[in-house]
């Protein structure tokens, strides 16, 4: 079925028993009377307008987007709601408004609009007109992880045609009970904690999910059927004896599953955990079943690829519109890969993070994997900070271990060669991430370049 005839069918409500849950808090008719108060009272029906959401509500924000099909709107979502995170976001879009539940620190300028789940009202959605699939409707503002801040651009085809495809790939239904770990304010999380259960009829546990045995709790007490977590969160989990025989599926994504924790996962439940490879402005692109080993990545079925340069190329409609394509609609990203069949792929590495130091090239990747193999480190961080008064990179890490620097220098000069060990080591109780599990290289960069002032 076409995607706009599938949204119009979306749209027009009711299309699941009304008294059904969705989300812990809302049945289905009070996210379409949500979607009808935004429609209503704060979306305008002829001005287009960017307005920033700061809400973590899966209920609200699904209301939020429904009611945004039909009205000539973007939602900016922030990967924040810090004063600083708003600041920069807000000097890159100069929104005016932002709607939130409780006071926070705006910019100058910005006007909050309180939305109050508990009057709903009884207004029913005008579904009179829906957008063009190709408008935009949701601005993502990323953190930074491999690159410097900025913000991406989803439209209407790229979320439910993805938010689409993982329901019928992975088979969510309405018999689904969904506990997930991520928040939806990122693309990880809006698409499998929020699009992905609302086309699907499946319902989420609407709780905020950070230590292990609240993850534990929320899938025993709601007899969860699919985990929707991170990296940092599986390896939390590690550190317990975890067990969820309700469970029929486990999925990571935001950022690479470390062998071990898929490892434990798969001894502990007898699941695998299905990696999804992807980033913010490409849409997912890939996913593996992580049991006992790491294997290829598979490619979705509906994005088309080749390689160019070395690197992968892509073209599908999880695609953001800001992205450079090729004559025949290829985005190619920085990811290095080794074909192994006609729809697998080994993933190598990031061009990105292969740098020069002294005239030779260095792949950062390749220092961590070196940093981690270390018994008393936990966790690494590579970066390279230009070193302005040589005009050259210095490799720099930030290592969260119960080792000296000089003992891990020490570790390194037998393992790797003499020019790649970092100039720069700092021990640190733990690398700073996000919530969803993404190192906040702005931060870690921060942590790094205070200290080689000096």
């Amino acid at each position: 079925m076409p995607l706009l005839k599938q949204l119009e069918k979306l749209i027009a409500y009711p299309l699941f028993p009304e008294n059904d849950y969705i989300f812990s808090k809302y049945t289905y008719d009070a996210i379409y009377k949500i979607a009808a108060r935004f429609q209503k009272n704060i979306f305008p029906a002829d001005t287009e307008e960017s307005i920033c959401l700061c809400i973590n509500d899966r209920g609200i924000m699904a209301g939020a987007l429904i009611a945004a099909l039909t009205r000539p709107v973007s939602l900016i979502l922030p990967n924040a709601y810090s004063a600083s995170v708003l600041e920069r976001m807000h000097q890159a879009i100069a929104f005016s408004r932002a709607i939130v539940q409780e006071p926070i620190a705006l910019p100058r300028d910005v006007t909050p609009v309180f939305f109050d789940r508990d009057t709903l009202g009884n207004d029913t959605l005008d579904r009179s007109f829906v957008r063009h699939p190709d408008s935009v409707l949701v601005k993502l503002f990323t953190g930074g992880s491999t690159k410097t801040p900025r913000i991406w651009s989803k439209t209407i085809r790229n979320l439910f045609s993805e938010a689409i495809h993982h329901a019928e790939n992975l088979d969510v239904s309405s018999h689904d009970r969904i506990v997930a770990t991520v928040p939806p304010n990122h693309i990880y999380g809006l698409l499998f904690s929020v699009l992905t259960p609302f086309v699907a009829s499946a319902s989420v546990v609407d709780e905020e999910l950070t230590y292990p045995h609240e993850i534990q709790n929320a899938v025993k007490e709601n007899q969860g059927s699919i985990l929707i977590s991170t990296p940092l969160h599986y390896k939390m989990l590690a550190g317990i004896p975890f067990k969820a025989e309700s469970l029929r599926l486990a999925i990571s994504s935001a950022a690479r599953l470390d062998a071990a924790d898929s490892r434990f996962f798969h001894q502990k439940t007898g699941l695998g955990i299905t990696e999804i490879f992807g980033s913010t402005e490409t849409g997912g692109i890939a996913s593996r079943l992580c049991n006992d080993k790491q294997p290829d990545f598979k490619l979705f079925e509906c994005v088309d690829w080749k390689i160019a340069k070395d690197l992968l190329a892509l073209r599908s409609d999880f695609i953001s519109p800001e992205l450079p394509v090729d004559p025949e609609g290829f985005f190619t990203t920085n990811d290095q890969v080794n074909i192994k069949g006609p729809d697998r792929f080994e993933l190598k590495g990031r061009a990105d993070r292969i740098v020069k130091v002294g005239g030779k090239r260095v792949d950062l990747d390749e220092i961590k994997s070196a940093i981690t193999g270390m018994p008393k480190v936990k966790d690494a961080a590579v970066i390279c900070i230009p070193n302005d008064s040589a005009r050259e990179n210095k490799i720099c890490a930030l290592v969260a271990a119960d080792a000296s620097s000089s003992e891990i220098r020490q570790y390194l000069k037998h393992r790797i060669q003499s020019y790649a060990v970092p100039r720069l080591i700092r021990i640190v109780e733990k690398i700073p991430v996000s919530s969803t599990g993404k190192y906040e290289n702005a931060e870690i960069k921060r942590l790094l370049e205070s200290i080689s002032r000096y």
